[in-house]
């Protein structure tokens, strides 16, 4: 039985020095609502990367279970300390 609404997807900001994560911003900011996804990364790193690019794109720090809510909110960043990354 399929879920009644799409499941996030999760991706990876990749190498922090590369595009990454305006790549993330930019298609957060252009997703429809019903096209969650969440971004594991530093949120710090993720906020001050908007800020530099000028990319208006509330950053909400979350964990797995909290993804879909915060979507509605911003681009959900998942910790890397939360998933044992760091």
């Amino acid at each position: 039985m399929p879920p009644s609404s799409p499941l996030p997807l999760a991706v990876t900001m990749g190498e922090p020095a590369g595009i990454g994560p305006e790549l993330a911003l930019l298609a957060r900011r252009a997703a429809p609502a019903s096209v969650p996804f969440c971004v594991y990364a530093d949120p710090a790193l993720m906020a001050e990367r908007a800020r530099r690019c000028g990319i208006d794109v509330a950053i909400v720090e979350t964990d797995e279970a909290g993804t879909a809510a915060a979507f509605a909110r911003g681009l959900p960043v998942i910790p890397l300390r939360s998933c044992g990354c760091s």
